[in-house]
């Protein structure tokens, strides 16, 4: 089986350079070009009058980087990655089948590029000569691991994601791509300052506790004498790639004997626009009518567009009054995640005589509920995201990253579940489709005032707990504080979400005929 993997690893080596001749030139000179860039990369910290100890510190934090690219990347992008499963018909075991798969990756353009890095690094080091046989153990065990977690994560995602939500995987990757790129440029940035530098050793010492910079830290303590510490570092990498291994039979052998549920042929699934990327469940279906409505419907639009007005106004007014902008710039994002989930406190009337489907047809409130916050998920978590890490680029200031991010999804995901009750509890007319979005039919019942006021109040106060945490570990900037933070805000706001959703569900049961009534008022 090795054998056969290894002529169509060798095939498609050779298969870049198919096609026609200036294909074949072009893909040639783009691989000089790219290996030339990595030992450059390499071999830079060496020529550029760079210390030993700030050395050392750079390639600990660049091993963890690029070790953990290769445990995070494969789970997002997985479709030029061999699977088990194209190798089912083969009359080979699993365990053949999985080892012949994770030796012969090293015949790959991407293991190649990550083995002249690697290499590039043992030779320009000279400072890594005294690690003795630490050396070369290390390069080595931090190559397989690249291996192990390119093959592991890979197979996880094909097992999870399947072929139906490949590109859903790509877009989340995409969206935490563009989110660190601000935050890496500020990170980098910031280590050219005193302060910046003391962090940046502190971040090091931490990244060489893991598995992902684990190897490049035991050479660095080989060479300065100190075997003990090299040892222990060594063998957590070499305890990670152990743990790799064992989960990557198991996912050959449920890759291999486990098909995917075929897609029903019966089924349209061209120009359905969200529906297609919907499976037929209820609260799916819902997200995608949902979905429909926010790209089309004016009155979505109209609401999407005022949402950023009111922290551009509260900016200005503030730093008209001389406050620091600095601290300004933490303001806006949960401000605008406030707002654009509390849109959703009246959209059940926004339905109009589509609500009685949902009644007739018996489907569980909570489905209803979950349904209809698609559209406010899909934009508030990659802006809460993204936004996070601008934030703190324009705050100057990376350490608070993870009690921001905390902050911001909080109060996305609070102001969310308020609203899944709020839309059911006290729904009020509202503009009828096909009318002018700046027209608000007159109710003689509560008005629409009580409603957004009480939704409003309860989803500050309930906001209060994460939003506290958080500007406590910005004051503070300690590492535990900021991600406590992060972890009680996501913890908080999956709570307070749960809980909307089911209560809102079970409101939405009981007052079904309720509802349809108070859509249908000036139909």
């Amino acid at each position: 089986m090795v054998a056969r993997l290894f002529r169509l690893r060798v095939a498609l080596l050779g298969a870049a350079f198919r096609g026609s001749m200036w294909r074949a030139v072009r893909t040639g000179l783009g691989l000089l070009v790219l290996f030339a860039l990595i030992v450059a990369a390499a071999a830079a910290p060496s020529f550029l009058g760079v210390s030993a100890t700030q050395r050392a510190m750079i390639d600990v934090l660049a091993g963890a980087v690029v070790l953990a690219a290769t445990f995070v990347v494969p789970f997002f992008a997985n479709r030029r990655n061999l699977s088990p499963a194209q190798f089912a018909s083969y009359p080979a075991s699993a365990g053949s089948i999985g080892f012949g798969l994770f030796i012969t990756t090293i015949f790959s353009w991407p293991f190649l590029i990550f083995a002249a890095w690697l290499i590039s690094l043992g030779v320009f080091r000279t400072e890594w000569q005294g690690a003795g046989w630490v050396l070369p153990a290390a390069l080595v065990v931090a190559a397989l691991l690249g291996i192990a977690c390119v093959r592991v994560m890979a197979a996880l995602s094909q097992r999870i994601a399947g072929v139906r939500y490949t590109g859903a995987l790509r877009t989340i990757g995409v969206v935490l791509l563009v989110a660190c790129v601000p935050f890496a440029v500020l990170a980098g940035s910031a280590t050219l300052t005193a302060a910046g530098e003391t962090a940046a050793a502190e971040a090091a010492r931490i990244a060489g506790l893991t598995p992902f910079g684990a190897p490049f830290a035991a050479i660095g303590f080989a060479a300065g004498g100190d075997t003990d510490a090299a040892l222990m570092h060594l063998g957590l990498a070499v305890g990670a790639l152990i743990v790799l291994l064992l989960l990557w039979i198991p996912l050959v052998r449920v890759t291999l004997f486990r098909v995917d549920r075929p897609a029903d042929p019966g089924v349209a699934r061209r120009g359905l626009g969200w529906f297609e990327r919907f499976s037929a469940r209820p609260a799916q279906v819902i997200a995608a009518r949902s979905l429909t409505y926010w790209s089309r419907d004016p009155r979505y639009r109209v609401a999407l567009f005022a949402i950023p007005i009111a922290p551009l106004v509260m900016i200005v007014a503030f730093s008209v009054a001389g406050a620091d902008m600095r601290n300004l710039a933490l303001v806006p994002l949960p401000v605008v995640l406030l707002l654009l989930a509390w849109s959703q406190h009246n959209d059940v009337a926004m339905d109009s005589t589509a609500i009685w489907e949902h009644v007739a047809s018996g489907i569980r409130g909570r489905s209803d509920r979950a349904g209809r916050l698609a559209p406010v998920m899909m934009i508030g978590v990659p802006l809460a995201v993204i936004g996070s890490s601008l934030t703190v680029t324009v705050a100057g200031e990376w350490r608070i990253l993870p009690a921001v991010l905390g902050l911001n999804i909080a109060v996305l995901l609070v102001a969310s579940g308020i609203t899944s009750i709020f839309s059911v509890a006290m729904p009020y007319p509202t503009t009828r489709p096909g009318d002018s979005p700046f027209v608000q039919p007159q109710w003689s019942g509560s008005g629409s005032g009580l409603a957004q006021t009480l939704s409003m109040l309860v989803s500050l106060v309930l906001a209060v707990p994460p939003v506290w945490f958080a500007v406590l570990a910005i004051i503070d900037l300690s590492f535990l504080e900021n991600m406590w933070a992060l972890a009680f805000g996501v913890g908080y706001g999956l709570v307070v979400l749960v809980l909307g959703i089911l209560i809102g569900g079970k409101l939405f049961e009981r007052n079904g005929p309720e509802l349809i009534a108070v859509t249908q008022v000036f139909d």
